[in-house]
């Protein structure tokens, strides 16, 4: 195979490359990091045109500025990943310490004392680092939703590290030709596995944008945009998850239907920007008070729901007095005015053989209108459902701006 020839293919090859990567950070434009990968693909392109012109250009821009576009293209993605992710880290230091030593050794060996079995070695060397360490941040920084596409760009990033090692063994026991272009089959393979690689790198890379783009809508769908908790179509969701675990391992699953009281006349009274406030603080104060294994969402208007797996009746009554007390604590503050609201709580826990959601919320919700309706507490030995708190009115009114 001829590696001049062979260089030509990579560059029109990486070109496409460029132009994808270019249109995917053009579609998803929001999204970081997708410039900077952009970047990588043209500092490649750039370094692959370089190298494939030598002989034509001067050695300064074939061999150093060729291979520094590489090493730099290599410390871009660092930092594309590292946006992607949302990472603050250092780690960026040592890709710049990283791109520091190729400038050097490329000097050196590319341009002061050329010669092409150190110079490909060094340059391998540095690409090994820089790719190792980029697959070892992949492996640590993904999530759940990503772990596929993450875990395929992984293994591309870290199959060219792996080939930069075998090139630097390669090179180390039977040496380069001093004219890198009469290179033999040895090099001309690793040319070609690192094009592949690099190709499905990118690849990886879009895929991991779209994951990510789905992951966030998917969270958009199943979120309230008021109070950042679920909404029911979420806890729906949830609830599934968590019955068909119930049902497996035989652990207690108990719900809580919340209800705010008179909240209608607060909206009524003094607006809608009163009534937000007040979700808002409520939402707050469940959130602060809940245990993190426990998903509350807002299913509308005034009403909050709240999931807690591995929790007998007995125990989610505890936490139930908690809520409400935490409720009738908060401080709801509209303009001048600090005011407090109380709320009224349906229990209930599920029970074989219905293992479903919408019976759990309705023995929850028919709790809950009991205890709208009675000034009683219904608690009874063998009660499986339960309210709370009476109903009283607000302790302060809220005026409107």
């Amino acid at each position: 195979m001829d590696i001049h020839t062979l260089h030509i293919e990579h560059v029109v090859f990486l070109a496409l490359h460029t132009i994808l990567t270019v249109a995917n950070s053009w579609l998803y434009k929001g999204m970081k990091g997708v410039r900077w990968f952009s970047l990588y693909s043209l500092l490649i392109l750039l370094g692959a045109i370089a190298v494939a012109s030598r002989g034509r250009t001067p050695d300064f821009f074939s061999i150093v500025l060729g291979t520094l576009f590489v090493a730099a293209g290599y410390s871009v993605l660092f930092l594309s990943l590292k946006d992607f992710f949302g990472s603050r880290t250092l780690q960026v230091y040592l890709q710049a310490a990283l791109l520091l030593v190729a400038a050097v050794t490329m000097l050196q060996y590319g341009w002061i004392e050329p010669d092409t079995t150190k110079r490909l070695i060094a340059y391998s060397f540095v690409l090994f680092c820089q790719q190792a360490h980029i697959a070892f941040f992949l492996y640590r920084n993904h999530d759940h939703t990503l772990r596929v596409p993450t875990a395929s760009m992984a293994l591309m990033i870290g199959g060219l590290s792996l080939c930069n090692l075998i090139r630097i063994i390669g090179v180390s026991l039977h040496g380069a030709p001093r004219n890198y272009l009469n290179a033999g089959p040895f090099l001309a393979w690793i040319l070609v596995i690192n094009s592949c690689l690099q190709w499905g790198a990118m690849v990886a890379f879009v895929w991991m944008t779209a994951a990510m783009l789905r992951g966030k809508l998917e969270a958009q769908a199943a979120t309230d945009p008021l109070t950042g908790t679920l909404n029911r179509r979420g806890i729906e969701v949830a609830a599934e998850q968590y019955i068909m675990a119930c049902r497996k391992d035989s652990t207690p699953l108990s719900a809580i239907v919340i209800d705010l009281d008179d909240f209608k006349r607060i909206n009524d009274s003094y607006g809608h920007h009163c009534g937000d406030a007040t979700l808002i603080a409520v939402a707050s104060s469940l959130q602060r008070n809940m245990r993190s294994d426990d998903v509350l969402a807002r299913i509308g208007g005034d009403e909050f729901a709240i999931l807690l797996p591995n929790t007998p009746f007995n125990e989610a009554v505890t936490i139930a007095e908690q809520l409400r007390t935490s409720i009738a604590a908060t401080e709801i503050i509209y303009g001048p005015v600090q005011t407090r609201v109380t709320a009224s709580f349906g229990l209930a826990q599920l029970q074989p053989p219905s293992y479903d959601w919408e019976q759990l919320f309705l023995r929850c919700d028919k709790a809950l209108y009991e205890e709208k309706q009675s000034d009683t507490d219904p608690l009874g030995p063998n009660v499986q459902q339960l309210s709370l708190i009476p109903n009283c009115d607000l302790p302060a009114r809220c005026p409107s701006q």
